[in-house]
């Protein structure tokens, strides 16, 4: 059985969108860190985020959108 090295999908920097029912819905943040994630399955990775007002927050991947450097939605 060989054994891969898990990475996260959203490397520490990376800008983001926050896309969930929240009152920050919509604004851009950036990658601070990841958390453990023992099941290595991104649906269950969690980010801690700093937002542009410099607040923080913690949120699972599935709502975080990466956005391009001009600041519009990335292409998948």
């Amino acid at each position: 059985m060989s054994t891969t090295e898990y990475s996260t999908n959203l490397p520490r920097g990376t800008r983001v969108r926050l896309i969930a029912e929240h009152p920050k819905n919509g604004e851009h943040c950036t990658i601070i860190g990841a958390l453990p994630n023992p099941s290595r399955l991104a649906k269950n990775q969690w980010y801690d985020v700093r937002f542009d007002d410099y607040s923080m927050g913690r949120f699972v991947e599935r709502y975080l959108a990466p956005v391009s450097a001009n600041g519009g939605k990335k292409a998948a």
